[in-house]
């Protein structure tokens, strides 16, 4: 069977769980190939696997030569890029026609191929697998309804969260044609670890794009405010607001004990992660509507043996349980998010059981062997439908 994926660019640091989801076919004997607009092989080493250069289905950039000006196009079309880019797609299409099932990531990326699907270009059943700007910043703009031509010419609508489910529904999905499907971690490759800050310094850690949604600035000004100070805290990430947030924490007066460490290799982030106390993320919704999805890093967080830390926000109450898995406390709320942090402080003990409790979740309901085994079920499926037609 072969199985396209669409997506921005590939291979991403900050989509692991696109290569996750590829590596769980192949797998499973599928021959997998890739359309992309970027290809970012040798620019980032963390992710430079040889198991993405060798896909047997490739790596093809969906534009072709024309993907290098891609952002100059976009940059001088202005209101007229919406057409000319499907313009393009259509006339490049012929790279997807091979694929038995097309499963694109993003809203966006799903958008392209229904259009091309309705210009008989395509013929391959399409999965359209939604994480969070996608739904959210048509929702904050009221335009959620784009999609609709999505769910016309797709197959199946794979939202990563029920609170996005009842979104697409509510603009005209079929609910017999959307289905939540999670993202996932490994748990057989994150060792799970239990530390307690009993008799030590508590440390905390946050991994993740340094971005609005991500919620950082409120993780400063809570641990600014926390009764405790023999605590440290960590930030791996890098991001458009990090000279913002290192300005906060110096005017918050906790600058020496806040580390910036940017964008750091995934091994190395492992081992921090081993080294840390509580995982914190407080997310929240963005200005422009930018939401989370599930947060693959809490997952990480909590298979590894972490507190976490989280907020009521998108589908992270899917993930967590407060005070069963995990905190949350509401969005933007410095004054509970630091309550939740004044008890993590002081009650270690009973944290312990929190975090055992998590990492059966993740065992549970988080596991990416076992959805991918269900991902690549629905595939087949799928793909039985084209060879039958």
């Amino acid at each position: 069977m072969k199985i396209c994926f669409v997506v921005d660019k590939f291979p991403s640091l900050s989509e692991t769980f696109v290569l996750d989801q590829i590596a769980g076919c192949l797998e499973r004997g599928m021959e997998v190939g890739v359309v992309c607009n970027e290809m970012s092989f040798g620019k980032d080493g963390n992710i430079d696997d040889s198991r993405w250069h060798a896909l047997p289905g490739k790596v093809v950039c969906w534009w072709g030569r024309l993907a290098r000006y891609r952002p100059l196009l976009r940059k001088w079309s202005g209101r007229f890029w919406d057409k000319l880019s499907t313009a393009i797609d259509i006339a490049h299409a012929h790279r997807l026609q091979n694929a038995d099932v097309i499963v694109a990531h993003f809203g966006n990326n799903g958008m392209r191929v229904a259009r091309a699907i309705k210009r008989g270009r395509i013929s391959a059943p399409l999965m359209t697998i939604f994480h969070g700007r996608d739904v959210g910043e048509p929702l904050h703009d009221d335009t959620l309804a784009r999609y609709k031509i999505v769910f016309e010419k797709g197959a199946l609508q794979l939202p990563v969260n029920a609170f996005f489910r009842d979104a697409l529904i509510d603009v005209g999905a079929s609910p017999t044609q959307v289905m939540v499907h999670h993202m996932g971690v490994r748990p057989s490759e994150i060792g799970y670890r239990w530390r307690s800050w009993e008799q030590a310094t508590l440390s905390f850690i946050s991994v993740c794009r340094l971005t609005e949604k991500k919620g950082i600035e409120y993780a400063l000004r809570a641990l600014a405010s926390l009764p405790r100070r023999n605590w440290v805290y960590s930030v791996i990430g890098g991001g458009e607001l990090l000279e913002e947030l290192k300005g906060i924490a110096a005017n918050l007066g906790i600058a020496d004990r806040v580390t910036f460490l940017g964008p750091r290799p995934h091994s190395e982030v492992k081992q921090r992660l081993r080294d840390a106390h509580v995982f914190l993320l407080p997310s929240v919704t963005a200005r422009d509507g930018d939401l989370e999805g599930i947060p693959v890093s809490l997952m990480e967080a909590m298979a590894a043996g972490l507190t976490v830390v989280s907020t009521y926000h998108s589908g992270i109450p899917e993930l967590i349980e407060d005070q069963k898995t995990g905190f949350l406390a509401p969005e933007r709320d410095i004054a509970a998010l630091t309550r939740k942090l004044a008890w993590i402080a002081e009650n270690p003990k009973p944290c312990e059981q929190i975090a055992l409790a998590a990492r059966k979740k993740i065992e549970a309901d988080f596991n990416a062997d076992v959805l991918n085994e269900r991902f690549a079920q629905i595939a087949e499926q799928l793909g039985e439908t084209r060879v039958g037609s």
